[in-house]
């Protein structure tokens, strides 16, 4: 099977697929260095070897832009942590450790559902729940002789039950995953014209399905529709943000507060050092 070969800069595979932004991602067993994911509508297996990329899929239809537009690699990631590594010595060493983490453009209703599940939870059982409704009611896709299932659409989930979707492993969600596959299907927002609101609009709209609260919608809002001036909190971010920029408050501080902080210290560039700060946090390197 071909590889497709394509150049790339300021890109770590590592450092991107495993910073928590996606849950259909896995190394490959027998590969070294290589993941394996099903995305939108295909399965790709990447590998990276210095500035080169090497992808083998499912599918070759526009393979090369599908991988350009999914690890957004038209953006000028060099100069973005060229510019965020003056901000203060905090993001600059975080920057430094993990160089090359780029934000992932994912499908809308994949990202939507799968960080409803995500609520109070934990990778490994959220990617469990996942690929479970993807194999359930999902389309199959045979790659180098194994099974994958793409995530279904709204209209595949059309006559889900709550019961089953808790079969699959979500849990109280059930209800949510219920409701806003009903909510979408009934039109309640318009994939095609996501692009067409601004941030805040559809922060507001997401904020509307049940099971998406302030850190869900800003996860989707960054992870799937690059809006990258928005900072998700959760309990990594918070402990960074607290340890590295609220050591001397007096008592906890609000999310609200951390967010006015990010937003007025981090701008426009707030998302990419969300993901560094929460990474390297994570990994123990701050």
């Amino acid at each position: 099977m071909k590889e497709l070969e394509i150049k790339v800069e300021c890109f770590n595979l590592k450092y991107t697929l495993e910073c928590g932004q996606c849950f259909r991602w896995k190394k490959d067993l027998y590969e070294k260095d290589t993941y394996i994911g099903v995305i939108s509508d295909r399965v790709l297996k990447v590998r990276q070897v210095c500035d080169t990329l090497y992808v083998k899929s499912s599918s070759y239809d526009n393979l090369e832009q599908v991988v350009k537009k999914y690890f957004d690699l038209e953006k000028d990631y060099y100069s973005i942590e060229k510019r965020i590594l003056n901000i203060d010595k905090n993001v600059n060493k975080a920057v430094k450790n993990t160089s090359g983490i780029r934000h992932l453009n994912q499908d809308f209703f994949e990202t939507l559902i799968s960080y409803i599940i995500s609520a109070n939870n934990n990778i490994p059982r959220i990617s469990k729940s996942v690929n479970e409704i993807s194999k359930r009611y999902g389309k199959k896709v045979i790659f180098e002789g194994n099974e994958y299932y793409l995530f279904p659409t709204p209209q595949e989930l059309k006559e889900v039950t709550k019961d089953e979707y808790r079969a699959c492993g979500v849990g109280f969600r059930d209800s949510y995953i219920f409701s806003t596959v009903k909510e979408v299907l009934d039109g309640k927002i318009e994939f095609s014209k996501i692009n067409d609101m601004s941030t805040e609009q559809l922060r507001k709209l997401l904020l509307t399905f049940k099971g998406v609260g302030p850190k869900v919608a800003d996860c989707i809002l960054l992870f799937a529709c690059n809006r990258q001036e928005v900072f998700p909190i959760d309990v990594w971010v918070e402990r960074v943000m607290s340890v590295l920029y609220f050591k001397e408050a007096k008592g906890a501080m609000s999310k609200k507060e951390i967010l006015k902080y990010a937003d007025e210290k981090f701008g426009q560039d707030a998302g990419i050092i969300q993901q560094h700060l929460f990474y390297n946090m994570r990994e123990g390197m701050m």
